[in-house]
């Protein structure tokens, strides 16, 4: 049984969960609830007419997500939020937030449409106005590999702007179209759930009808601007399609309406083989909540989850503050979904913007955001400033990638286009520039560079060599590192593990235990490794097996590590997380303890108990299935009572159906 201690631990610790600032972040009277798959909203409101319950709009048809009004006079927000997670046919519930634009600030006068190109210094940065020459992402080399467009299998590449719109006549922009549609004819000619979104979406009032913004126009030529063509900029992509969704700030549904028009267009793309919807590679985000704990987030949260699972990555800028993202927190920026991207501003000099937050766990990489000149409405240009500068750079980049991709990759991704994303991330991040301003305080130190990363899915034969494979014998538990002899553009990394029998002395098979996507280099940082954990004391051989896309591999020598017990009890985050519908949950026991695993709801019921039993010291992981649970907010508690100590301690999980 847990004692008292524990409960009262357990107790303090859902209160400070409970709690929100004095100052209100989020709109009173409205809560966005995410119903069971058969609910209707006329339900719900019938079961809370006490609180005027009502539904005021439907924010995501495909996930059942809607938008509710309630009386303020009547129940206060926490208490409306802890009745309504209760019921059954809700998976989720939470406040309605607040959102603010991070645009970047007009810093020049307007420019006439003549060509500018060499004032575009994030793309080619020969030192002009004082700059650092080479602090730029060598934007003209990538364009010797391609200049964007299209797909090694002719997919249109989609590049989705979520901002506050666009001047769609900008002669110096080019704009997807959705071709099933008739405009402006009050029907839903495709039955994609949109009337008239022949030209991108406008969640502010569910509409086709695109507001032109400064911002979103400035984003967009960024990204995908005509280059080449003796008018204006350059974009990164001269030949990719912009789709505008203006959502970009005022309340989290709003920004929950946009992200649900990309998730179904690229989803109704790949249901439908390409005949429907839209080929969205990415989407690109200057709004979030300042200092926002993901937590109070789920359902932003998993909208970059739902979106990565049909083969969509998410860059988002980060807070145009100087901060410690990791310490203060950030929506959406401290997310931890792997398909979101955060990007921090970086100037010519190649140092990180004084202005621009940072954080070594939750910020992945830098991009130019500093005086970048792009298009803006009336066919003009200005230069503007901030981290929303910096991540359309970085959306940019993953747009050109798919272009240069072989079809070998695009097979990969086309099969499975959520494993896919992932790779393309991957490679995106392994091809920045190491630079000192952003070492430490990022998570790869580095500054985009979109040579390397198209250089990385343009190569895909190249010989297979390994250099070293070599492990920590200091860490608490097995990190393994490697490097390869020449840059090389593989399907990735085989980790094999085999452990020594403890009485017989014999070393028994090799078997996978892990694959890492990328490539690793001898000429420049390599950020690879593998952790193995949850492993009993004792002797375990490792080799690693190096593959590329055409077949080839090589084995690496064997290294021989002793596993030892660890010295601190621990309980660590879940994962994944968001989940479904397992998940695993790993602690370490400096001892041999009895230990108790207990699932508790967001309110303090007692909804499943994992386990209850004697483990040897070491590091453990246990599986919890949450099958039969609606979806939403959980609690899991260990309490683990050792020989001379006992240890208690509690996470949050989000179950995502």
């Amino acid at each position: 049984m847990i004692n008292k201690a524990a409960v009262l631990f357990f107790l303090l610790l859902i209160m400070s969960f409970s709690s929100y600032p004095q100052e209100k972040n989020y709109v009173d009277g409205e809560l966005i609830l995410q119903l069971t798959k058969n609910t209707s909203p006329q339900e719900l409101e019938n079961s809370f007419r006490a609180i005027d319950l009502n539904n005021t709009r439907l924010l995501s048809k495909r996930m059942n997500i809607w938008l509710f009004s309630y009386n303020p006079s009547k129940i206060s927000a926490e208490n409306a939020l802890s009745q309504l997670k209760q019921n059954e046919d809700i998976s989720i519930a939470q406040l309605n937030h607040y959102v603010t634009s991070r645009g970047g600030s007009s810093v020049l006068a307007m420019f006439p449409s003549d060509p500018m190109f060499d004032q575009q210094w994030a793309l080619d940065n020969t030192g002009q106005s004082g700059g650092t020459p080479d602090a730029d992402i060598d934007a003209p080399e990538a364009w010797d590999i391609t200049t964007g467009g299209t797909t090694a299998f002719g997919d249109t590449i989609v590049i989705a702007i979520v901002d506050g719109g666009c001047d769609l006549n900008h002669e110096d922009l080019n704009f997807w179209h959705n071709y099933s549609e008739i405009p402006n004819n009050g029907i839903d000619d495709d039955n994609n759930g949109y009337i008239d979104d022949y030209r991108g979406w406008n969640a502010y009032n569910n509409t086709g009808n695109v507001p032109s913004d400064p911002h979103g126009t400035h984003v967009s030529g960024i990204t995908a601007a005509h280059g080449n063509n003796a008018l204006g900029v350059s974009g990164i992509n001269w030949n990719a399609q912009v789709m505008p969704v203006a959502a970009s700030s005022g309340t989290e549904a709003i920004v929950v309406a946009g992200y649900s028009y990309v998730l179904d267009m690229r989803a109704l793309y790949n249901e439908s083989n390409g005949a429907e919807g839209a080929f969205i590679v990415a989407t690109n985000s200057s709004f979030g909540v300042d200092y926002g704990q993901p937590e109070d987030f789920p359902v932003w949260s998993a909208m970059y989850d739902s979106m990565g699972v049909q083969g969509i990555l998410s860059c988002a800028a980060t807070a145009n503050l100087n901060i410690n993202i990791d310490v203060t927190g950030d929506m959406p920026t401290a997310c931890q979904s792997p398909f979101m991207i955060a990007v921090t501003n970086t100037t010519r000099y190649d140092l990180k913007n004084n202005g621009a937050a940072y954080g070594q766990e939750s910020i992945d990489l830098g991009a130019p955001g500093t005086s970048i000149l792009s298009t803006i409405p009336g066919n003009l240009y200005s230069t503007m400033t901030g981290t929303s500068m910096a991540t359309p750079e970085v959306t940019g980049a993953i747009a050109l990638m798919y272009a240069a991709a072989d079809s070998n990759l695009m097979n990969i991704y086309k099969d499975d286009p959520s494993a896919g994303a992932l790779m393309f991330r991957d490679y995106l991040l392994a091809g920045v520039d190491v630079i000192p301003a952003l070492e430490g305080i990022t998570v790869t130190g580095g500054r985009l560079n979109v040579f390397n990363a198209v250089t990385e899915v343009s190569q895909t034969t190249t010989p297979v060599e390994l250099a070293s494979f070599n492990a920590d014998p200091e860490a608490d538990n097995v990190l393994i590192n490697w490097t390869t002899v020449t840059e090389l553009n593989n399907r990735g990394f085989e980790v094999e593990r085999a452990g020594l029998d403890k009485k017989t002395g014999i070393k028994g098979e090799f078997r996978k235990i892990a694959f890492v996507k990328g490539s690793g280099s001898t000429t420049r940082r390599n950020f690879y490794s593998f952790n193995d954990k949850f492993l009993s004391p004792g002797f375990y051989f490792y080799r690693l097996r190096q593959m590329d896309l055409m077949g080839q591999s090589v084995y690496s020598d064997e290294i021989k590590i002793e596993i030892t017990s660890p010295a601190q009890f621990s309980l660590s985050q879940n994962y994944p997380n968001p989940f479904n519908p397992s998940t695993n949950i790993n602690f370490s026991l400096p001892e041999k303890a009895e230990v108790i695993v207990n699932v508790y709801s967001a309110i303090g019921e007692l909804v499943g108990s994992i386990v209850h039993n004697t483990f040897e010291a070491g590091y453990q992981s246990i599986n919890f299935d949450a099958s039969e649970l609606p979806s939403g907010v959980y609690i899991y508690n260990i309490e683990a009572k050792g020989i001379s100590r006992s240890f208690v301690s509690s996470k949050k999980m989000i179950f995502m159906k």
